[in-house]
């Protein structure tokens, strides 16, 4: 396995730790490390096997071999934000409260958003790729997707003026 490591992701890095924040870092790394774990586990148990890694300043891509069909797929992206939402549930019965329940809420969301290079995005694709129905499909995800940043615009928006 090949681990690629960008000097923007070392750039990232030293800035997280310039907030000298102990519980700030810890639960950034403790979220981030969940759910590729998670991408890793899923892809062990569907018998694919992890090519490479590579960290930036963008987040952790890793290239696998190819899924063994469209479900098993689906499993591996998925898992990753599930990993994280089922921590953030669990953390919250446990009444954990402070920054790595919402870190973990935060990326298991974050990644289901509809776009190509998160989770979600790469879900819609796996689905449409090689269907007769493609071209509208991918037509479909762009509305989704143009729908989905008019209300994170919306939402940013409303938060900046209250």
């Amino acid at each position: 396995m090949k681990i690629k490591v960008k000097f923007s992701f070392l750039v990232f890095n030293a800035l997280l730790f310039m907030f000298r924040d102990t519980e700030l870092i810890s639960a950034f790394y403790i979220a981030c490390i969940s759910h590729e774990i998670g991408h890793i586990t899923a892809l062990k148990l569907t018998g694919g096997e992890l090519k490479s890694i590579e960290l930036s300043s963008s987040g952790i891509k890793m290239s696998a071999s190819p899924y063994s069909s469209v479900r098993n797929g689906i499993f591996v992206l998925l898992s990753g934000p599930v990993v994280n939402l089922i921590l953030y549930a669990v953390l919250t019965v446990c009444k954990i409260r402070g920054l790595l329940p919402v870190f973990n809420l935060a990326e298991g969301l974050f990644n289901l958003l509809p776009y190509s290079m998160l989770d979600g995005g790469a879900v819609l694709n796996l689905i449409a790729e090689g269907s007769v129905h493609e071209h509208c499909l991918q037509s479909v995800y762009f509305v989704i997707k143009l729908v989905t940043s008019v209300v994170i615009a919306v939402i940013m928006l409303s938060v900046c003026i209250l």
